[in-house]
């Protein structure tokens, strides 16, 4: 019998804990959380900044590989490479294995790794270019030739607005897309032996791009740095971009040899952590100093980026900033505060959703649901804002309980962020609505419960292994449903199988879950640590009134 099926209907909670052994239990999970909020304190540096690497990854160490075999350089730094990519590490799934593969042999993977793999059952608006984007990889590589279909029409001054309108969603206008398809036309073209078709003014706009970030590596992305690197090498291979963005992308290498698949995401990991310690009873002054980086880290647009020094904002970094600031002390945050809502304002969708980077992009769940729970502190000057997201949200759900994925491999992560922001909603929004956000909390309510594992846990799709990401996520979006380990069945097997992923040395590790370039998986170690503190917490505190 599953866990799922131990007296967890949808319409309420189940089985007292037995009173001889709740003490036993409330203790162990103290001492977890309590652990783990020791070791996410000794992250956090003197500044209030999280600064933890991501971890190493087949794409970018590849493209960084076939650059220097090109440039002729860094003999040393190859063998590093390529010691990498022939490890396990690189090579986790379908197409790390190939882009692995082929750098270091030349072979083909043999099968569609892109379609029958990593884009199956990907239904986003970025899926054509996504497409093609995989597909140029895999050929820089050489997995496959380049193909006449992959050449796009060139680029002119007067589109540049528009470039990628045939990705379906018009969303490259975030400068880091535009840089990167305007590489995969110079690639391409001379892929085929048809650089003259890239046109004077392509080459002037790609250096332009190339040359206008403030960070090292190229907004902090190095996929999108390396292929503007390999495009320029092209037609300038010599040119002083070239030299230092080569120098820049080695530099933030990992201690394994391989590229991180970004080279910071401080700003965004301080902060959900923040909100994670400050939920936990962190230390005020640490708190304050958490916050007190995020502030300086505020865009003139009032959002915030990934990472430091960049020049765009996205609606994700800046939904956990904010609400890290307003969970910490909202009065004393105020100013940026206030910004924050300034900016979720200006880029909220006509349907009442968030996209994530660009207004009139689509909205999707996570960014919805973040930015609702970023203005729940200020229902007052948001409620307009605060409904119409909660009647999108609403309208987004599956019947079966479940939102569609976006950001996250996990179902769970979706319906945590969406049962977060609905049971969020500050009057008059909580009554107004309050039938349909409870009617959407039973369907989610019992999709967890059936997707439950016999060993409590929760994997990324029903049927899936159980891993401690998913897990975290499920048990945070229960909680949000006011469901408590004293009370409900589902959340304490959560629980249990949660503490049971404690290892000897008292650490946690994951599955990597975050994905950049959608839907390729990229891996963030302390988001481990940070999902699974949030996680114990909720579950054992009072249910909101």
């Amino acid at each position: 019998m599953t866990t799922s099926e131990i007296g967890t209907s949808g319409s309420g909670a189940s089985g007292d804990l037995d009173p001889a052994t709740e003490p036993s239990a409330a203790g162990r999970l103290t001492a977890v959380r309590e652990s783990v909020r020791v070791g996410l304190t000794a992250v956090v540096g003197s500044d209030g900044t999280v600064r933890r690497p991501c971890a190493s990854r087949a794409l970018e160490s590849a493209l960084l590989l076939v650059l220097l075999r090109r440039c002729g350089s860094h003999p040393q730094e190859q063998r590093e490479l390529a010691a990498y990519l022939g490890g396990p590490q690189a090579r986790a799934d379908a197409f790390g294995t190939a882009m692995a593969r082929a750098a270091l042999d030349g072979l083909s993977p043999g099968t569609d790794v892109v379609g029958s793999q990593l884009l199956a059952g990907f239904d986003h608006f970025s899926r054509v270019r996504k497409r093609l984007l995989f597909d140029v990889y895999l050929a820089v590589a050489g997995a496959a030739p380049f193909d006449e279909s992959m050449l796009r029409p060139p680029r002119e001054p007067d589109r540049s607005a528009d470039a990628g309108s045939d990705s379906g969603g018009g969303d490259n206008t975030v400068t880091w897309i535009e840089m990167i398809m305007l590489s995969v036309r110079v690639v391409v073209a001379h892929g085929l032996g048809a650089g003259d078709q890239v046109t004077e003014w392509e080459r002037g706009r790609l250096l332009e791009l190339l040359g206008s970030s403030r960070t090292p590596v190229w907004e902090n992305y190095p996929a999108a740095h390396l292929m503007a690197l390999l495009a320029v090498h092209e037609f300038a291979p010599g040119h002083a971009l070239v030299q230092s963005g080569v120098a820049a992308v080695l530099a933030c290498r990992n201690t394994d040899g391989g590229v991180p698949s970004m080279a910071n995401l401080d700003v965004f990991s301080t902060g959900p952590a923040g909100l994670a310690l400050a939920r936990a009873g962190a230390d005020r002054g640490l708190l304050h100093r958490m916050c007190d980086y995020l502030t300086g880290q505020q865009m003139p647009d009032g959002g915030w980026a990934f990472g430091e020094h960049m020049g765009h904002s996205d609606v994700d970094a800046s939904s956990y900033a904010a609400a890290c600031l307003a969970a910490v002390d909202p009065a004393r945050h105020r100013p940026a505060l206030k910004r924050a809502g300034g900016y979720f304002r200006s880029i909220a969708g006509r349907d009442g959703g968030f996209p994530t980077y660009m207004k009139g992009d689509p909205s999707e769940v996570g960014m919805t649901a973040g930015a609702l729970c970023a203005l729940a502190w200020n229902g007052a000057a948001h409620g307009d804002l605060l409904a119409n997201g909660a009647r999108w949200l609403l309208d987004a759900q599956h019947k079966d309980g479940t939102f569609e994925r976006s950001w996250s491999l996990s179902e769970a992560n979706t319906i945590w962020r969406a049962m977060w922001a609905l049971h969020s909603m500050p009057e008059p929004a909580r009554t107004t609505l309050a039938q349909r956000i409870a009617d959407a909390s039973d369907a989610s309510y019992r999709f967890l419960a059936r997707a439950q594992n016999d060993d409590g846990g929760w994997g990324y799709r029903p049927g899936d292994p159980s891993d401690t990401t998913s897990t975290s996520y499920s048990l945070l979006a229960l909680s949000a449903m006011n469901r408590r380990r004293q009370e409900d069945q589902v959340v304490r097997a959560g629980v249990e199988h949660l503490l049971s992923r404690q290892r000897p040395d008292g650490t946690f590790t994951a599955l990597p879950d975050q994905v950049a370039p959608r839907p390729l998986l990229f891996d963030v170690p302390v988001f481990t640590d940070i999902w699974v503190l949030l996680a114990l917490t909720a579950c054992d505190t009072a249910p909101a009134e």
